[in-house]
C-alpha cells in the first residue's frame, strides 16, 4: 500500500460552506513549502487581453499535489478509455496567414 488513504478507511462529509464551482483557468506557483491553484474562469476578450475572473485558491504540500497529480491522470486515462480521447485544440497564433518568415 502506497500511501495512507489506501490503509485507513475514509469518511467524508461536507462542510457548511461547502460550494461548487466552474473552473477553465487555473494558475500555479510553487515554493519548495506548497503548491497554490488559484481558479477562475475566462469571461471575455477586451482589447485583445483575456479577462479572467479568479475565485478560488488551492494550497497543497508539494506531496499532496505529486498525489493528486497521479490521481488526476489516472482519472483522465479511465475517462479516455470509456469516452474517447480528448483533444486539445492548439493555441492561436499571432502571425498572420499570409506573411512569410524573413
Amino acid at each position: 500500500m502506497d500511501n495512507i488513504q489506501q490503509q485507513v478507511p475514509q469518511q467524508i462529509t461536507k462542510a457548511d460552506n461547502f460550494r461548487s464551482v466552474y473552473s477553465n483557468n487555473v494558475q500555479m506557483t510553487a515554493s519548495p513549502w506548497d503548491v497554490v491553484f488559484v481558479f477562475g474562469e475566462n469571461q471575455e476578450v477586451k482589447n485583445s487581453i483575456l479577462m479572467t475572473e479568479v475565485h478560488t485558491r488551492i494550497v497543497m504540500s508539494p506531496q499532496h499535489a505529486k498525489n493528486f497529480a497521479q490521481v488526476l491522470a489516472g482519472q483522465i486515462s479511465q475517462y479516455e478509455k470509456m469516452f474517447g480521447v480528448i483533444s486539445i485544440p492548439s493555441p492561436p497564433t499571432t502571425e498572420k496567414a499570409d506573411s512569410k518568415p524573413s
